[in-house]
């Protein structure tokens, strides 16, 4: 279970993360970040305190239908970051308010082998380029037209 302090737990902060920009896409989930305020950040230096970042997690119903296999996701993604945050590999995340996983249906049927070293790219790519931006596969349009 993830600590109380970096539980993103809000109905609004979620869509304020989710207004941000797509950090980074795999075919397990896509991360949303919500960047901090420069001067709230060099204050919160000068002060001493520190804000950890907030982790969210949204596995929807187009993953599965069942309750069970979505928090199984849910469960899997949580563990995966509460150990990142245990063994100090998510250092680079500091910049970032909040974070919110989107899960997609391949994460469903992913070994948490697999899920760990996606996720750990993924957050070893904020760490080097602040904001990175990739481009996900885009989806053909249902109607077949352009």
């Amino acid at each position: 279970m993830l600590p109380v302090s970096n539980r993103l737990k809000a109905k609004g902060e979620f869509k304020r993360t989710l207004s941000g920009k797509r950090l980074f896409g795999c075919p397990f989930f896509v991360l949303y970040g919500l960047e901090r305020n420069p001067a709230s950040l060099a204050s919160s230096q000068l002060s001493g305190r520190s804000y950890p970042t907030r982790i969210g997690f949204v596995v929807s119903k187009k993953i599965h239908k069942r309750a069970t296999k979505r928090n199984r996701v849910r469960r899997r993604l949580r563990e995966l970051v509460r150990l990142g945050l245990k063994q100090g590999i998510l250092p680079g995340i500091s910049q970032y308010r909040a974070l919110v996983f989107i899960a997609r249906p391949d994460a469903l049927g992913a070994t948490f082998a697999d899920l760990q070293a996606k996720m750990e790219r993924c957050l070893q790519g904020i760490r080097l380029s602040g904001k990175r931006v990739l481009p996900v596969s885009p989806t053909p349009p249902v109607d077949g037209n352009p």
